[in-house]
């Protein structure tokens, strides 16, 4: 076994363990002999993300997109980096490259739409969410964030709709009954608020949230001011 593999094992079994820092120190070393590997860079990038180190997770992940372009992989991954740096407006340009080069890639659509949802463009993620919701088995999750934006934006009644929508698929997803209980509230509809809520706590009897809802609902004594909680 040459020196180069040798050490590519060594940082795969230290990412086996979980022992993520090792594994980073052995994925750099690798790149100081292959420093053209991208599938290894990749790899590095995605090893700093799960430390928690963003900036360098990024800067890996750049490298890569400049002797790759339309490495797909490499994109999806910036774009999430970006994300979680709050990097919205490159994220998208990353985003919507990925939808030019990858069309099938379809969580592509979802996280453009979260960056749009975080930048304040609420019609640009409900027309991202709109793609995701016609794709297969992730017609569910689009439909949770149109719902959701619809929510944030004021629309009860078409948030109400998608999220009614997912019930009748499966009526045992707790954060589609909570939400539900909020676009209720919004419309002051109190009696179907809380019923939703009692239905959260049937299902997660923990629900801090749901409870608190529920019990301001209920309390006689104590005037009800209703505000919808951020997403």
């Amino acid at each position: 076994m040459s020196n180069i593999e040798e050490i590519r094992q060594e940082a795969l079994a230290f990412e086996m363990q979980g022992k993520i820092l090792k594994a980073i120190e052995k994925y750099r070393e690798l790149l100081q002999y292959l420093p053209d590997q991208h599938e290894d860079r990749v790899k590095l990038g995605e090893l700093y993300y799960v430390a928690g180190d963003i900036n360098k997770s990024i800067t890996e992940f750049e490298k890569v997109i400049q002797a790759k372009p339309d490495y797909t992989f490499a994109l999806y991954r910036l774009g999430i980096s970006y994300y979680r740096a709050t990097r919205f407006a490159e994220a998208i340009k990353v985003f919507e490259h990925i939808n030019q080069v990858e069309p099938e890639l379809y969580m592509a659509y979802y996280w453009e739409g979260l960056c749009y949802y975080h930048h304040g463009h609420m019609q640009k993620a409900i027309e991202c969410y709109q793609k995701l919701s016609t794709k297969g088995p992730n017609s569910t999750l689009g439909f949770y964030q149109l719902a959701i934006t619809y929510k944030a934006m004021g629309k009860y009644d078409k948030a109400i709709e998608y999220l009614e929508a997912i019930l009748r698929e499966d009526d045992s997803v707790v954060s589609v009954w909570y939400h539900l209980g909020l676009a209720y509230l919004g419309k002051s509809d109190l009696h179907e608020a809380i019923r939703c809520f009692k239905r959260v706590l049937e299902l997660e009897p923990e629900h801090v949230d749901a409870a608190h809802q529920l019990r301001r609902l209920l309390e006689p004594d104590e005037q009800y001011t209703f505000e919808v909680p951020p997403l």
